[in-house]
């Protein structure tokens, strides 16, 4: 009778533990950011500028990428992926230099109205896929409602600075998980 319990117990211990698995369980691998117009990781604007003639603007980004693994025993599947929500928490001195160059805060999306954009892929469980999350700095192209492009140097000091904050994730407007971004 007592290895009958023993046995009943030991099996409803390991179904708890494989149903707490299940939760979202990621780990940052690697972080990056870049200065880039790259259309191919940007795309592109077409906007009609007179009858039969149009304009192809490629904005100025801060693009940043990061490698996670799911630890989990379940994948970040497509039908997830719309519930998840990347943002970009600026250390004080990051957001310093972005405000001087570009004149507000592009990680407030909502109040810079310059905008940006985020991807995320498909991650199996227990192995790794890519994230990745922009903000506008500027555009190519005169007449539009963004600044004007930084100089090389205003980019710079953005560029060393970018990894000066913390990436959050959020599923379903719940956050999941806080990465640290500073470089020591």
């Amino acid at each position: 009778m007592k290895s009958v319990k023993n046995i009943v117990f030991f099996v409803l211990l390991l179904f708890i533990i494989s149903a707490c698995s299940n939760s979202k369980d990621i780990k940052l691998s690697k972080a990056d950011a870049i200065i880039t117009n790259n259309k191919d990781l940007v795309g592109e604007t077409v906007r009609t500028i007179g009858e039969g003639k149009s304009q192809t603007t490629v904005d100025t980004v801060l693009y940043y990428t990061f490698v996670v693994k799911n630890n989990s025993n379940k994948s970040i599947s497509n039908e997830d992926l719309n519930q998840i929500k990347l943002k970009i928490k600026p250390n004080q001195e990051l957001l310093s230099v972005v405000e001087d160059t570009v004149g507000s805060n592009i990680y407030n999306v909502n109040k810079s109205k310059i905008g940006g954009g985020q991807g995320i892929e498909e991650i199996p469980a227990h192995g790794t896929g890519k994230f990745t999350i922009y903000y506008n700095l500027s555009t190519d192209k005169q007449g539009n409602k963004l600044p004007s492009i930084p100089t090389k140097e205003e980019l710079k000091r953005i560029k060393e600075n970018a990894l000066k904050s913390t990436l959050v994730v959020s599923e379903n407007g719940e956050e999941i998980a806080q990465f640290n971004l500073n470089k020591k």
